[in-house]
Parts: C-alpha cells; sequence; structure tokens
C-alpha cells in the first residue's frame, strides 16, 4: 500500500464537500481529518494543509485553531462567505504568508501577507434554485408598468435602513413605494408576521424561523428564506431599493439581496459601502449611470452617500415608468446573463485545485 503524503484538515461539511469537487486530483489517497487537531498533528506527512470555514458571527476557538495548526501547515485556506467586521478584523489580524483567503467580497485595502481571492457564494447559491431547479418560475415575473414605484425591503434594524426608512417615509408618497421595516433586531417572524411578507406559493418552513439566512422548502427544495426571489412583491413594483447587509467602506460584501434583483431583471439603487457598484461593474456587471446620476457610489461620507442615492429613489419616481423600463433592459438583460452563465463556484474550485497541486508539487 503507497504511503499517504498529504494531511488535510477540514472544519466543516461545505469544506469536505470542495475537496470532494476538485477535479484530476484523487483526493482518495489524501489523509482527511475533521475537527481533530490534535490527530491531524500526530501523524507525519510529506504536505500538510488546512481548509477551513471562518465560522459565524466568531469563535474565539477558531483563533486557536489556526494558531495551532499554523507553523504545521504549507497553507491554510480559509473561506469566508460571511464577510463582516468581525471576519475582516480576523483577516488583518492574521495576516500571515501561509494564509490564503476566499471571501464574498472584496478588501478596499488589500493585505500584506495573506493572499485574497474572491469566492461568490451567495450569487452561485442563490441563482442555484433559478438556473437549475426550476427556472420557470421566474416566467411568474411579470414585464411591464407597475402600481408601485420600488420594492423596499429593509429588514433589520440598522443605520442605512433607518435613513432609508425616515427618508422615503417624509418624502414619497405611499402608492409609490412597498415598504418593510422591522426596526428592531432582535425580532421573531411568527410573533410579528405583519411586518414580513412571504412568497407564499410553494414556500414551507421547516423549524421555527429566527434569522432570515434559517432553511425553508421552496418547491421542495431547501434554501435561506432570503434567497427566495419576491415574486408577488416584483410584480407589484417596478424598481428594488438594495440595502446590503453591510455598509461600511473597507469592504464590499455580495449577497442575495444583490442578486435577486440581478436575477429578476431589475433596476435597482444600491446602499452599501463607497465603491459597491464599482465592483460589480469589475466583476462585468453593468449599472445605471446615465438612467440614474450614480455618483452616490464615488462618495466617502455614508450619510452623503445615502442623502444621493435617496435622491435618485425619489427622482424615479418623477420619471415615467415605461421610459424607463425601456432604457434599462439591455443592461438588465447583460446583468441576467452575467449572473446565471457565468461560473462562480467553477471559478473557486479550480484556483483552490491550483493551490493544492501546487503545493504537492513543491
Amino acid at each position: 500500500m503507497s504511503k499517504i503524503d498529504f494531511g488535510v484538515l477540514v472544519n466543516s461539511p461545505t469544506c469536505k464537500f470542495h475537496l470532494d469537487q476538485l477535479q484530476n486530483t484523487d483526493t482518495t489517497q489524501w489523509a482527511i481529518y475533521h475537527d481533530a487537531p490534535t490527530y491531524f498533528l500526530q501523524f507525519q506527512h510529506k504536505h500538510r494543509a488546512a481548509l477551513l470555514h471562518w465560522p459565524f458571527p466568531n469563535d474565539p476557538k477558531f483563533d486557536e485553531l489556526v494558531n495551532q495548526i499554523y507553523d504545521h501547515c504549507q497553507i491554510i485556506v480559509i473561506t469566508i462567505t460571511e464577510l463582516h467586521n468581525k471576519s475582516v478584523d480576523f483577516m488583518r489580524r492574521f495576516d500571515r504568508a501561509k494564509i490564503i483567503y476566499y471571501i464574498a467580497g472584496f478588501l478596499q485595502e488589500p493585505l500584506k501577507l495573506a493572499r485574497v481571492e474572491t469566492y461568490m457564494d451567495w450569487f452561485h447559491t442563490s441563482r442555484h434554485f433559478y438556473k437549475n431547479y426550476l427556472p420557470e418560475i421566474l416566467q411568474r415575473i411579470k414585464p411591464g408598468i407597475k402600481e408601485n414605484y420600488f420594492d423596499i425591503l429593509l429588514g433589520r434594524k440598522k443605520p442605512h435602513r433607518d435613513y432609508i426608512n425616515t427618508y422615503v417615509t417624509k418624502r414619497l408618497r405611499v402608492e409609490q413605494y412597498f415598504m418593510t421595516y422591522f426596526n428592531e433586531h432582535e425580532i421573531d417572524f411568527a410573533e410579528q408576521e405583519l411586518l414580513w411578507t412571504w412568497e407564499q406559493p410553494g414556500l414551507r418552513f421547516i423549524d421555527r424561523p429566527k434569522w432570515t439566512v434559517d432553511m425553508i422548502e421552496y418547491f421542495g427544495l431547501k434554501m435561506s428564506i432570503s434567497q427566495v426571489i419576491p415574486i408577488d412583491i416584483y410584480n407589484r413594483t417596478a424598481y428594488s431599493v438594495i440595502a446590503e447587509t453591510c455598509y461600511f467602506n473597507e469592504f464590499a460584501f455580495f449577497t442575495e439581496k444583490t442578486a435577486k434583483p440581478i436575477i429578476a431583471k431589475r433596476l435597482f439603487i444600491m446602499f452599501a459601502g463607497q465603491g459597491y457598484l464599482e465592483r460589480l461593474r469589475q466583476m462585468g456587471f453593468q449599472t445605471f449611470d446615465g438612467i440614474i446620476d450614480e455618483s452616490y457610489d464615488k462618495e466617502y461620507d455614508p450619510v452623503i452617500r445615502w442623502r444621493m442615492a435617496c435622491q435618485q429613489l425619489e427622482l424615479l419616481t418623477q420619471q415615467p415608468q415605461d421610459q424607463v423600463l425601456e432604457q434599462i433592459q439591455p443592461i438588465v438583460d447583460h446583468n441576467f446573463r452575467v449572473i446565471m452563465n457565468r461560473e462562480w463556484y467553477k471559478e473557486f474550485s479550480e484556483s483552490l485545485n491550483t493551490q493544492f497541486l501546487q503545493l504537492l508539487q513543491t
């Protein structure tokens, strides 16, 4: 029996799944250790690496794990699918030469030692139902003029959502928008159903939901609540306000909040960090500058940026929908092709494959 000379530590079933997807690599010949750094470090291998998933929201034990194995690995690959202040803080504290990060977004200021690659997990998983499982459901989205101008689905309380809520309720007429806002952080969906609008057909709760990332069944497929496109609301509104998960300038985190309007071929106004739209364009998407003024994306000050974006929201309610919808058609068609046809997961998997193959060749 040939000696296994490559030991890999994984800390989640998802990481093991990533290993199983690698191409032209016989991972059955690797020694794969699960959540057991003691055993991982006990056995000798010519090559040793780790493929880890950063635990959201945070776990000090993960810091301990990385410190424990760092000197014993040639590379440590860490995937971060929840890009928040705490995860970015972790990256800057563990800015080390042998670490490769795959993140669902971008850092505005690069790390000095660690490598940072993109892994657009939320784009990949959010489109899965609509690309691979039940694509015909998108035909339920009706084109043309709608009774309201904007859907404004704000979710849980955050400063940028507070600003939108205040601006809209003071400056717009009620019939111009459809808005939901919890306006608090802790909420029980089941207790406060009037604050939340579900896409009812085909949706079945598995457990009592506490967060929008909780799993449900949608036409028989398990997925996050937040990844279900609100078809009924989209059929009542012409455009979307996207109040992204994070609004900080230091990084851009791309989630299902951005993916859903793109899949549904909608104009959107973005409330996120400085340069978020520019990052979208770097990935091949088109935005709506020229139809609206997107200079808000360049503004550093968040409150000024939110005000500039809200002004575009207000101006759009003064424009004939039919003219705007005709103008945006080439853009939304292009964006739909990008998000549905780009091999988001394959790009990540091939890059990961390259990291391990290069290691084994040393």
